[in-house]
């Protein structure tokens, strides 16, 4: 079935949305400390660690959800469908990948 899915559109459509969503957040890409909070945040979701309000979220708050989702998918499609989207990669990916790596490299002790 993978047959079908177009790996790199979809890579490309991400990234357009992770750079929309920074950009409606107010995050500088270039910025490393920024991006590695972003990432930071994102790990801590994934883990339970960074728990929301008990209501629905709204606002700021849903967006950044929705950042941390995006940076979740991208990373998967990245290390599942590498082959299909090494090319499709753009600068803000580029950057949080790189934080990603950090991170989890901090974090399993590497």
């Amino acid at each position: 079935m993978s047959g079908f899915i177009d790996y790199s559109a979809t890579a490309r459509e991400t990234e357009r949305a992770l750079l929309r969503a920074g950009l409606a957040l107010g995050i500088d890409w270039h910025d490393a400390a920024a991006v590695q909070a972003i990432v930071r945040e994102t790990l801590d979701r994934r883990q339970g660690l960074h728990r929301g309000a008990a209501r629905l979220p709204h606002g700021r708050e849903r967006q950044r959800l929705q950042l941390c989702a995006l940076v979740v998918l991208r990373r998967r499609i990245e290390v599942e469908y590498e082959p299909a989207v090494a090319c499709a990669a753009t600068g803000v990916w580029r950057a949080l990948s790189q934080a990603l790596d950090h991170e989890l490299a901090g974090r399993l002790g590497a």
